[in-house]
């Protein structure tokens, strides 16, 4: 009998994935680049500020709307093929408002229609990409894949202002923008390159309980069934709901906090900066995160992430305190982020992959907007000091329950741990 090699853990020895992470984080550069840009070319058009929430509100809403859609499309005719089309498409609404800037008569309807193709292509991109990764490493590689995945989004979150500013200054609106379109250009060589690389997909065994035959429509409804079957995944997307809330509740109210307490503004800046250096090294961190309990891991890590974040707003006085604080449960959250991911693409069959990623996409997007809007009328209403820790104490309620409910049908270790271990012994033998 051959006996069997060890398998390396690192994901970087995957051809494909190398390529892959290569496109995205020539990609996440460039939505970092685009966020503030769309922000200096909706003042340039329309100074009185209304552009910005005109853009930001089409993006969401074009991306919730096709959300659903997006998830169930990449199981049915294979992810490459459709975040190819993408990624396409979201290159089209990057040139328009960048040709009508550099030759044209730019006008606020430009940014909002660009805004609205961009965030409905990135509806299908999101899912596919979510189902695409186990395709590209080995079940062993697949936390560190996601850890690297997030350093390249998090770098482009943290660089991509800074080179915005850059280029605007350079250029204008238009050499930022025609700069974005570019990182698509490079990202859709990147795809092509993996089209080759990957074998052609086949059609997906159907997943247990599974009933329709290969020509039946592909159902977002369907990732609703499995659900149950996989209760870590569906808990913390539960806890999700109301932490993206807290999100967007940190987002209205933080600046108004630190305005209050410390006199300025400028603090917010700095606690930006610390949220996104934590993410980053959590993201980092998450890769050499190694347990059999993932599901436990990230409910802990969810109910200790944005309920000490919404404390700290709350009550902190000092702002190192609050700096720090916010720095750690960035950092905690991002290596939830990064495990959570990992363990949908271990438990779920890979013929439901994108379409769960995208039912857990749904039920955070809603949140988000639903945030925003709420969030200064109770504080108003309530007191921002009672808003944001009832928020927080709901999230732990909540992460609590999941807990208990969670342990209970499925227990603490994950299953699927020593099946992905014999699976890869046969693989190499």
């Amino acid at each position: 009998m051959t006996e069997a090699r060890p398998v390396s853990t690192s994901p970087l020895t995957s051809l494909p994935f190398r390529v892959h992470l290569a496109g995205q984080a020539v990609s996440r550069l460039g939505d970092g680049v685009v966020a503030v840009t769309f922000a200096f070319a909706a003042l340039a058009v329309a100074p009185d500020g209304r552009g910005i929430p005109m853009v930001l509100l089409a993006l969401w809403v074009s991306r919730f709307v096709f959300v659903a859609y997006g998830g169930a499309l990449p199981d049915r005719i294979g992810r490459l093929p459709v975040m190819f089309g993408a990624d396409l498409v979201r290159l089209g609404a990057q040139l328009f408002p960048a040709l009508t800037f550099a030759f044209g008569q730019p006008q606020l309807w430009h940014l909002v229609a660009s805004a609205a193709v961009y965030g409905a292509a990135t509806a299908f991109f999101m899912p596919g990409a979510v189902g695409l990764l186990p395709e590209l490493v080995r079940p062993t590689q697949l936390q560190k894949a996601n850890s690297w995945l997030g350093v390249a989004g998090d770098t482009g979150r943290l660089a991509g202002p800074s080179l915005a500013a850059l280029l605007v200054a350079f250029g204008g609106v238009p050499l930022a923008l025609f700069f974005d379109a570019a990182t698509f250009v490079f990202s859709l060589l990147s795809l092509a390159w993996l089209w080759r690389l990957v074998p052609r997909r086949q059609e997906p065994e159907a997943a247990e309980g599974e009933k329709h035959g290969p020509r039946e429509r592909v159902r977002f409804l369907d990732a609703m069934r499995i659900m149950p079957r996989v209760p870590y995944i569906l808990g913390a997307i539960l806890i999700w709901v109301p932490a993206q809330i807290g999100l967007a509740s940190v987002s209205v109210l933080g600046p108004i906090a630190v305005r209050d307490t410390f006199g300025s503004i400028e603090e917010w800046g700095v606690l930006v900066t610390f949220l996104a250096a934590g993410g980053l090294l959590g993201a980092l961190v998450s890769g050499m995160v190694r347990v059999a309990w993932r599901g436990v891991l990230v409910v802990v890590l969810l109910a200790a992430s944005m309920p000490v974040q919404l404390i700290a707003l709350a009550y902190g006085q000092d702002l190192v305190v609050i700096a720090a604080a916010l720095f750690l449960t960035s950092l905690t959250a991002g290596v939830a982020g990064i495990v959570f991911d990992t363990l949908v693409q271990l438990s779920v069959p890979a013929s439901m992959l994108s379409r769960v990623g995208s039912f857990e996409t749904t039920m955070t997007t809603a949140m988000v907007p639903l945030g925003f809007a709420i969030a200064l009328p109770l504080a108003n209403l309530v007191g921002r000091t009672a808003y944001l820790a009832g928020l927080a104490a709901v999230i732990v309620v909540t992460s609590g329950a999941v807990l208990l409910w969670a342990v209970a049908r499925s227990g603490v270790r994950d299953r699927f741990v020593e099946e992905s271990a014999g699976d890869l012994a046969g693989r190499d033998a």
